[in-house]
């Protein structure tokens, strides 16, 4: 049975995703920060006879190790770790680089770009133990620079989201190369019903059942020629 592990899963996509996967014939580790108060998470991790929410700061070293340590003990492999915390600016998705205020920048880029780092490479060597390690990385269509134009819509703004997006596309790259035994994927979600998909009073046309289950599918499906490549929800390949 697959021992999966997914991030950020308090809210957003990450509840959807929990929800996808704790429905399967998996063994889940659904995390997120706080999960005494993740009570809609709790929720679907009962009703689907999965163990309760793990606790994690992915931008915390010891909260990673001590997860990745408890997750070796009882079980001994990961076979698909999908990277899904991230945050945005508090004016999401308004950033122009002119007005980009560096502190909150480097705050996002230690979350979404630091903390997926971090992750990924304590659970490295459960990765490896299993058949067919996978990994999934939630980005962006906004981590497109090639796809950065005002017609494209209007959140061309986003500097900070935007850079953070477009590095964790690079760092998938170099995972992928350096480490070919194990299928790494950056996958945008598209424009989703979610916090921040629908800052600023806007509304995003994706809904999160419908995007989660896509990603979900994905993840089992991807073969390893895959591996590095930047794609959205359905796996079509996105331009750098």
């Amino acid at each position: 049975m697959d021992v999966v592990v997914i991030t950020g899963c308090s809210r957003g996509i990450g509840l959807g995703l929990a929800l996808e996967f704790a429905r399967k014939k998996v063994n889940l580790i659904a995390t997120c920060r706080n999960p005494s108060s993740a009570t809609e998470l709790q929720k679907i991790l009962s009703e689907n006879g999965q163990p309760p929410a793990e606790s994690l700061d992915t931008t915390n070293s010891d909260s990673v190790k001590q997860l990745a340590e408890k997750v070796k003990s009882k079980y001994g492999k990961v076979d698909i770790l999908l990277n899904n915390a991230g945050i945005g600016t508090k004016n999401h998705p308004h950033d122009p680089p002119d007005q980009v205020d560096i502190p909150e920048m480097l705050k996002v880029y230690q979350t979404n770009i630091g903390g997926t780092t971090q992750v990924t490479q304590a659970f490295l060597p459960l990765l490896k133990a299993s058949s067919n390690p996978r990994v999934l990385c939630i980005s962006s269509f906004l981590g497109s620079i090639s796809k950065n134009e005002p017609s494209e819509s209007n959140f061309y703004m986003c500097t900070s989201y935007r850079c953070s997006k477009a590095a964790m596309n690079q760092l998938i790259k170099c995972f992928a190369l350096s480490i070919p035994e194990i299928t790494f994927l950056s996958v945008s979600p598209g424009h989703v019903q979610t916090d921040l998909g629908n800052a600023s009073g806007r509304t995003a046309p994706l809904t999160v059942p419908d995007v989660s289950r896509q990603i979900a599918d994905l993840s089992f499906r991807v073969p390893k020629t895959e591996s590095g490549k930047f794609m959205d929800f359905t796996g079509a390949a996105i331009p750098y």
